[in-house]
């Protein structure tokens, strides 16, 4: 009984923190905050990230994929490419995307830059931050082109996932992982969870026409950029999946490992703080960090790449 009380109080608690993401999406951006940012109005030097490279949002998304499938978390970003500043302008105006025939060159202007600041480091906006130790292990800020959309890798993410408290006996078993992905037709629930895996991985390497997992970004049916928290994404209706998350661990034999996730990993507090992150980031769901030099201070001289 202990057990199933626990259980359900954690599941709760997911549901609430979980569900209360999904209207932060939905609101529109705030127009002080988007005349700030394209001014440059605070005085500080902004580089923009899509919000899901803000280290509580990426950490649940590792913790759920490698929790399902370690083979898949392994695809996700080891390194994190700010916006180029005509995409990020765009798509403030235009949080439903931006035409990807439009916005191609800026990336590729970026991609081409051999004169990568190497000590250029950032620091999020308290709502996009976790704590110590987690906050180290994030995702850092690319140094050299070729790191742009580079996948953790296997080795990387089982370190990140031990160091998460992720253990192996926790991890789905390939029954289960199918279960809950099913196979083709697919449900609409786990057709929403199958599209998301496969945006939060656009990595090199992982057979997608173009990746954007360094950006944050997704590349949708239509030709569009945006976040892949933007409006309409794919992988903000597989938010709504977890409030079903309960019953889909029952019917697929996993309640025990989802018990364990919740209790011995961070993925509450992070799920929490991420959805500060989102209420935070405008329509467009796009993250501002403020560029710092080595002495962790404000710095103007950290533009964002072009």
């Amino acid at each position: 009984m202990q057990t199933k009380s626990f259980f359900g109080i954690t599941l709760g608690l997911l549901i609430t923190v979980w569900a209360g993401c999904l209207p932060a999406q939905e609101r529109g951006t705030d127009p002080s905050r988007v005349l700030e940012a394209v001014s440059g109005s605070s005085g500080r030097q902004t580089v923009p990230f899509g919000v899901p490279l803000a280290p509580p949002i990426y950490f649940t998304n590792f913790l759920f994929l490698y929790f399902s499938n370690p083979a898949t978390a392994a695809l996700m970003p080891a390194y994190r490419v700010p916006l180029p500043q005509q995409v990020y302008n765009c798509l403030l105006d235009n949080p439903d995307g931006c035409p990807y025939d439009q916005m191609a060159r800026f990336f590729r202007q970026q991609a081409a830059d051999r004169n990568v600041r190497r000590d250029m480091n950032t620091v999020w906006h308290p709502s996009c931050r976790t704590t110590e130790p987690w906050q180290a292990l994030a995702p850092p800020v690319y140094q050299h082109p070729d790191q742009i959309n580079e996948p953790l890798g296997d080795e990387k993410a089982a370190r990140l996932a031990h160091a998460l408290g992720i253990k192996k006996d926790m991890i789905l078993t390939d029954r289960e992982y199918q279960c809950v992905m099913g196979v083709p037709p697919r449900d609409p629930a786990q057709e929403d969870l199958y599209v998301c895996f496969i945006d939060f991985t656009a990595s090199k390497g992982n057979g997608v026409v173009v990746p954007f997992s360094s950006y944050g970004l997704n590349l949708n049916e239509q030709g569009n950029v945006l976040s892949l928290c933007a409006p309409h994404a794919p992988c903000l209706e597989a938010n709504k999946v977890f409030l079903r998350l309960g019953e889909i661990a029952q019917e697929c034999g996993f309640t025990n490992k989802l018990q364990r996730l919740l209790s011995e990993t961070p993925v509450l507090q992070f799920i929490s703080e991420g959805g500060q992150c989102q209420g935070n980031s405008g329509a467009a769901c796009i993250a501002e960090t403020t560029c710092v030099n080595g002495r962790g201070q404000a710095s103007s001289g950290c533009a964002p790449a072009r």
